[in-house]
């Protein structure tokens, strides 16, 4: 996936997830289908919105991996709007504590570290 790929699905799909986000919140009765609908929306909309960022943050920085190829951006902003989801759930459902948040986000961040790895020792063989 080039840079170029991750832009033009991610800038007019982010918009689109947004305004389908308002659109629930606003004109949709709640129930649990529409907040698992909702959920859904949310993780895409966060995963959209963030993965450009994540690509621009990685490139400027210049982390190794993340910064050469967009679809490490593109992962790492969907656990960035996993994370979101996940928690918005658990705050809607009365569940949501600073444990948790912290727990799942060490995670998602070492599911990624070990991910990134595994692909490291893939090139190394070849």
């Amino acid at each position: 996936m080039s840079s170029r790929m991750l832009w033009v699905l991610c800038l007019p799909l982010a918009p689109v997830a947004w305004v389908g986000i308002v659109y629930f919140t606003g004109a949709v009765p709640p129930n649990q289908f529409t907040q698992v609908l909702f959920l859904t929306l949310l993780c895409f909309a966060v995963t959209m919105t963030t993965a450009p960022l994540v690509w621009l943050i990685a490139r400027r920085l210049r982390i190794s991996g993340t910064g050469d190829r967009p679809a490490l951006a593109l992962r790492a902003g969907f656990w960035i709007g996993l994370w979101s989801a996940v928690c918005v759930g658990l705050r809607l459902w009365g569940a949501l504590n600073r444990v948790f948040v912290l727990t799942l986000g060490v995670i998602l961040v070492l599911v990624e570290a070990f991910l990134q790895q595994v692909a490291r020792q893939r090139t190394a063989r070849r």
